[in-house]
């Protein structure tokens, strides 16, 4: 099975967060890896005071506690926090990339291959991510994402979603966690024809 699962939090106070995540540890065990995202809904200082409760229940990491953007504020998180954090989807080509890395915003980095800059984009900021010895994970489009993981130096995570699957001709095998990348060329994505004339508005 998966290895990993990621959950939305952000409830109105952190006794439910807590709450969530100890009831998908209860269902999950111990052996699975469990990541919370907060989606950017919280102020740096309540996003230090609720990571602070959670250090101790054993998260892989916190995913955008404050707003993408405010690298200044996800850094004071980054710092205070026993818990790593995670950023990088909502960021925009490497200029985002660059300003996180400078000034510290995340412990790991989970880049977008659209928002990245596709694959030239995607090269570009791993290599910059393996500079500075970060962790990356990749945030959707799965079938595409795994391939670029088989070639990023610091690959962490992939991200796993089977929403693409009714319309693809070969969506991507994941057997015992582990999603299998196929030699074919290209992205990898190939459409069923068929099902997307029959989805076609």
């Amino acid at each position: 099975g998966f290895t990993g699962v990621k959950a939305k939090i952000g409830y109105a106070t952190v006794a439910e967060d807590v709450e969530v995540i100890r009831a998908i540890r209860k269902a999950a065990g111990d052996r699975m890896s469990i990541m919370v995202d907060y989606n950017q809904c919280l102020a740096p200082t309540e996003a230090v005071a609720r990571m602070r409760v959670m250090d101790d229940e054993g998260l892989a990491w916190v995913e955008e506690p404050t707003l993408a953007h405010d690298y200044a504020g996800h850094a004071v998180v980054a710092r205070e926090a026993r818990t790593p954090v995670q950023c990088g989807e909502n960021w925009w080509g490497t200029v985002d990339l660059q300003h996180a890395i400078d000034a510290g915003a995340s412990d790991l980095v989970m880049l977008d291959v659209m928002k990245i800059g596709g694959v030239t984009g995607w090269m570009r900021g791993v290599a910059m991510a393996a500079a500075k010895n970060l962790l990356v994970s990749s945030h959707l489009w799965s079938e595409l994402s795994a391939r670029l993981l088989c070639c990023t130096p610091t690959a962490h995570w992939l991200e796993y979603s089977d929403w693409w699957n009714p319309i693809l001709a070969r969506p991507l095998i994941v057997e015992n966690g582990m999603a299998i990348a196929d030699d074919g060329p290209g992205s990898g994505i190939e459409w069923n024809e068929d099902a997307v004339s029959r989805f076609a508005v």
